[in-house]
């Protein structure tokens, strides 16, 4: 059984973050997308019907057209669609993401309830339920607060980058601040603490073990960078390559071919972004899980392990 409440070193994060979805991968991914695959036909729908409805629109009228402000007239005279189209874009990009980024989270905290992984899609929606006002006010929170500290502060790097000095302030400051949001993110679900406290107290956790969980989460950040990103371009250089194929086996590939052949160019490309998007999803939910065992382990030292409680039923008996 797999124990979030242990005390790690450096190997054990990563280790046990793959040792993690060995043992609840399939239980987690299933969930996951139990709940999230009407969400995502939702996505794709809406995808195709932008594509369909208003590239493909400015494909035919406006292509060869070099008038001034043919592309503002062409959104003017859509209004009305594309007003609607935003409003539910948002309203479900918000609800998408709210959910995406505090399953991790959520499920984390379920076992660690539960020492088990034996509960449904209902009791992650209950949890979800139970949580959406608190995910509002952190979203708020970030947004107006913490980002615009973190916009100056990476400013000021970047610009130290031209003294070289602000290159290893800079690789040193991202898994940092990412370290410490997710911190505060998981303590502000998990504990009951305002937003205020959930960022004193991870700032705390985090000094508590600095170099180690830096160097977790830095660790943790290159290597699934660099799979998720070798997968995504070999999914572009894919789309390329069907494109160019479909123009070289067509000897009369021209406006008119492309226009007949448009709706499935659509088609391609909304499953393309779609499969992009849950690609990115899956990996960053690594990386929240990764950034919660480490949570958990430093949280060790106020919790009895279910090892430590195994024994002394042992010894009892």
């Amino acid at each position: 059984m797999f124990e979030l409440f242990k005390k790690r070193e450096l190997s054990d994060y990563l280790v046990d973050t793959f040792t993690f979805f060995k043992s609840y991968g399939k239980h987690f991914f299933k969930t996951f997308f139990l709940i999230n695959t009407g969400m995502l036909l939702v996505v794709g729908a809406l995808v195709y019907w932008f594509l369909k409805h208003n590239f493909q629109s400015l494909v035919r009228n406006n292509l060869d057209q070099t008038e001034p402000g043919s592309l503002l007239n062409y959104f003017n005279d859509n209004d009305p669609a594309l007003v609607g189209f935003g409003a539910i874009s948002i309203l479900l990009i918000l609800i998408v993401s709210l959910f995406n980024s505090s399953y991790p989270v959520l499920y984390l905290k379920l076992i660690a309830q539960k020492n088990t992984n034996n509960f449904t899609t209902k009791d992650i929606l209950s949890a979800f339920k139970q949580n959406i006002w608190k995910l509002f006010k952190f979203t708020i929170g970030v947004i107006f607060i913490i980002f615009p500290v973190l916009f100056i502060t990476i400013i000021i790097l970047f610009l130290l980058c031209f003294v070289l000095i602000g290159i290893p302030l800079l690789i040193l400051a991202i898994p940092t601040l990412f370290t410490w949001i997710h911190f505060s993110f998981y303590i502000y679900l998990t504990e009951e603490k305002s937003f205020f406290q959930s960022l004193n107290n991870a700032y705390l956790l985090l000094k508590d073990n600095f170099w180690t969980s830096i160097g977790a989460t830095f660790l943790a950040m290159v290597i699934i960078q660099m799979v998720q990103g070798s997968i995504t371009m070999f999914i572009y250089f894919a789309g390329i390559f069907l494109v160019i194929g479909t123009a070289l086996i067509n000897p009369n590939f021209d406006d008119q071919s492309f226009d007949a052949a448009s709706p499935f160019l659509i088609i391609g490309i909304t499953l393309i972004f779609i499969l992009i998007l849950v690609i990115s999803t899956i990996f960053n939910n690594m990386l929240v899980i990764n950034q919660g065992i480490i949570y958990y382990s430093l949280s060790a030292d106020d919790t009895i392990s279910t090892a430590e409680i195994d024994l002394i039923g042992n010894n009892n008996e």
